[in-house]
């Protein structure tokens, strides 16, 4: 049985990395007494799955884990027992039965961002955001490889100093880099994900 759990990672819980966030839900769900299926081997591991990394320091609100279940349990039973716990930073807001087989990945694609910094990096945002092309070079090996990351921003737009962003499995910390904005001169929250 099969479970899709929407979340929220907020306060300091954003400094949790993606691997040890995996840690944490097996040590949540063990705490909740979710009955969890483990995977074959020598070294089974409980059933969860996350969606693309969230970069840390990033407030994550209607993030994605799917869990499976070894026996029969209902939404609201899931949410309860794990919502129990009352772990700071960390709140189930729902919980759906999954009918297909698609991942968390394949199905939520674009992601909806929000940054806020003082005017003068927004500025710079802006124009990044703004240009026909955001061309992204990395040198690997001698090679230097280029994408355009202008193709990954399907909506832009500014209100005073906070930016909306609208990005397709990209990190907004990418077009920091590009813009020479120190992550840490910025807020940058997830506020989910359209699909």
């Amino acid at each position: 049985m099969k479970k899709r759990i929407f979340f929220d990672k907020y306060g300091e819980m954003r400094f949790i990395s993606h691997l040890d966030m995996l840690r944490f839900a097996d040590r949540l769900l063990k705490k909740a007494h979710i009955p969890m299926k483990y995977s074959q081997g020598f070294h089974p591991r409980p059933k969860i799955s996350l969606g693309n990394p969230v970069s840390l320091g990033t407030e994550a609100f209607n993030e994605i884990m799917d869990i499976e279940l070894s026996e029969m349990m209902t939404n609201e039973e899931v949410m309860e027992k794990m919502n129990s716990a009352a772990v700071p930073g960390f709140r189930v807001n729902k919980v759906e039965d999954i009918v297909d087989k698609k991942s968390i990945v394949d199905t939520y694609t674009n992601a909806v961002f929000e940054i806020t910094g003082d005017k003068k990096n927004i500025d710079i945002l802006e124009e990044l955001f703004n240009r026909e092309e955001i061309i992204e070079r990395k040198e690997k090996n001698g090679k230097i490889s280029e994408r355009n990351l202008g193709e990954r921003v399907k909506a832009f737009s500014r209100v005073e100093n906070t930016i909306n962003l609208e990005l397709v499995n990209t990190s907004p910390n990418s077009f920091l880099i590009l813009a020479g904005v120190d992550v840490k001169d910025v807020h940058i929250v997830k506020k989910g994900y359209k699909n």
